[in-house]
């Protein structure tokens, strides 16, 4: 049989919450019992006596008819009920029933109510948000309104993807600040103007939101927080995801004593940004362990406080030129604050010329990939080149290869690692078709791999250069156009014994001398005795064997083992 229970969305004790048309009725569970009872019996018997015949179809028509019923004294009800003007939500409900309605205004103060009954008021009352109110997460068979702090500190998830009326816009308009209380777990809203109650919540303090997504499709969705002046505390937020108009929302935020461990900034339209970058105040994203900045929201990076950034990774992912032309058009380069490490993907890796890494920075890893020509089409051209400072280890992939011989790092600056990759023999044709060659500096540490090996035609290195390794790796085909040089005209300078990786078939065509240290090493002295170099108190010597087969030896007074190696122009 058909129960009025089903029909509600919340209850209260022996009280129900129905959603109407024209607000929200509250009814004693029992209240309609006596109108339908005898309505109900005659259907019942009704169906006990063909039961046997067609017991599924005819109880299925009973069950719709005794709801239609019900439906119907609702409705006949409704006109009758009182409508209140104003109407103080508490946990002593009235006995009869009442309908509130866009004309009520509905009170709360000093209680908790359940997410969802907060929401339906929201939507279909006046709600004026009073001291020590606080949400709780919904449970369909527990009351819907407690205690205020009752259970303040069970965090709930907050995720809704609907539009909203203008009464419950209007009501979180009127909302006070922080006066919300909750304890979110994750606080997820898309295209919806809800988002702009976000100011109005009061986060408990012992919770932290594992997950904030915010998505807005329409300026509205977020105009609300935008108009105002930063009114949103980032602290207790691990995640944090804003999307379209949404981003927008990180400049409102204080990041005062937090600390974000991923924040991600998409958006895919230029409008979505275009309020941002056209502020003059700087942005402060204060300490956040990994940040991703997708397509046209790369732009943001110039708007970035370099005092109070602290980035551990720094992912810029852009996909067409036109993501990253707010940046290509500043007039002079930018600091970006402190970065540990950096990945530019496709054409965010075009912009690097416009980086400037902060002086008191030191960034462990750069990384950059291009998958397509066009994407570095915009880089520096011709003999222009730009100074990567502070940076210890350097990855390039396919196309991005292109952008090495532009590179140069300071005289005094030691990079740990450079990688250089290339899938494709397209990829390092603009390398290969330059005439003037690039100067390696100071490397410790040089990986080449695929298609990309064929660069090092395009090299010279420092004579002072010593790798601590030096590493050649791909199919036979990928060394073709080395194969085509003259032995011994590719010059790489000297190697570290036990560091030198190169195919056999290749070695001829380098130049290179393989040094290593040569301790205890004996020999036979002028009285015809052999004795240990070490013992005679004499200074270690360095072995060193080129590529001609030739050995001798250096004393250690004539290298430094703190001497590496750089990449510049030369």
């Amino acid at each position: 049989m058909f129960d009025l229970v089903h029909e509600s969305f919340a209850k209260h004790g022996d009280r129900l919450f129905l959603e109407e048309t024209g607000g929200v009725l509250i009814v004693p569970e029992a209240f309609l019992k006596k109108k339908t009872q005898k309505k109900r019996q005659f259907l019942f018997s009704k169906g006990q006596r063909v039961l046997k015949v067609v017991k599924q179809i005819v109880f299925g028509e009973i069950k719709q008819k005794d709801l239609e019923i019900r439906r119907e004294d609702l409705s006949a009800l409704v006109p009758q009920l009182q409508r209140p003007a104003s109407f103080s939500l508490t946990r002593d409900l009235p006995n009869e029933a009442v309908l509130l309605t866009e004309k009520t205004t509905v009170t709360l103060k000093n209680i908790a109510i359940s997410v969802k009954l907060f929401f339906v008021l929201l939507e279909k009352t006046k709600i004026t948000v009073c001291e020590k109110f606080s949400i709780t997460e919904h449970a369909r068979n527990e009351d819907c309104i407690r205690e205020h702090g009752m259970m303040e500190e069970t965090p709930f998830c907050l995720v809704r993807n609907v539009a909203v009326s203008p009464l419950a816009l209007e009501n979180i308009e009127r909302m006070p600040k922080n006066s919300v209380g909750c304890s979110l777990r994750r606080f997820d809203l898309s295209d919806t103007g809800l988002i702009n109650i976000l100011p109005k919540l009061r986060i408990h303090e012992d919770s932290e939101v594992e997950m904030l997504s915010l998505s807005a499709s329409e300026e509205a969705h977020v105009a609300g927080i935008l108009a105002k002046d930063k009114s949103l505390s980032a602290r207790r937020v691990k995640s944090m995801w804003l999307k379209e108009y949404a981003v927008g929302v990180v400049t409102k935020m204080s990041h005062e004593d937090c600390g974000v461990e991923y924040l991600t900034l998409h958006a895919s339209r230029k409008e979505h940004v275009a309020g941002i970058l056209k502020q003059d105040q700087p942005i402060c994203v204060g300490r956040v362990n990994n940040m991703l900045i997708k397509e046209y929201a790369v732009g943001v990076v110039t708007k970035m406080s370099h005092e109070d950034c602290e980035v551990g990774n720094l992912t810029l992912h852009a996909s067409r030129k036109a993501h990253v032309a707010a940046v290509l058009e500043q007039d002079q380069p930018f600091c970006i604050g402190r970065v540990e490490r950096m990945w530019l993907w496709d054409c965010a890796a075009s912009i690097l010329p416009k980086l400037v890494i902060h002086k008191d920075s030191k960034v462990g890893w750069l990384y950059l990939s291009a998958a397509k020509e066009e994407h570095v089409a915009v880089a520096p051209k011709k003999d222009q080149t730009f100074c990567v400072e502070r940076v210890k280890n350097m990855v390039l992939r396919n196309y991005a290869v292109s952008i090495f011989p532009k590179l140069r790092t300071h005289r005094d600056s030691v990079v740990e690692s450079l990688e250089l990759s290339a899938d494709r023999e397209e990829n390092v044709a603009a390398v290969l078709a330059q005439e003037k060659t690039s100067c390696v500096w100071r490397v410790k540490r040089m990986t080449i791999s695929n298609y990309a090996v064929c660069v090092i035609t395009k090299m010279t290195f420092h004579k002072d250069n010593i790798m601590v390794e030096f590493v050649l790796r791909g199919k036979p085909e990928c060394f073709s156009r080395i194969l085509k040089e003259g032995d011994g005209s590719i010059g790489l300078g000297r190697i570290r014994r036990g560091g030198f990786d190169v195919p056999e078939r290749i070695r001829r065509k380098l130049g290179y001398d393989l040094v290593g240290r040569a301790r205890n090493r004996r020999f036979v002295g002028e009285n015809g005795r052999r004795r240990s170099r070490r013992r005679m108190g004499e200074t270690d010597e360095e072995e060193i064997t080129t590529s001609d087969g030739e050995t001798s030896w250096m004393d250690d007074e004539e290298e430094s083992d703190e001497e590496e190696i750089t990449a510049s122009d030369g």
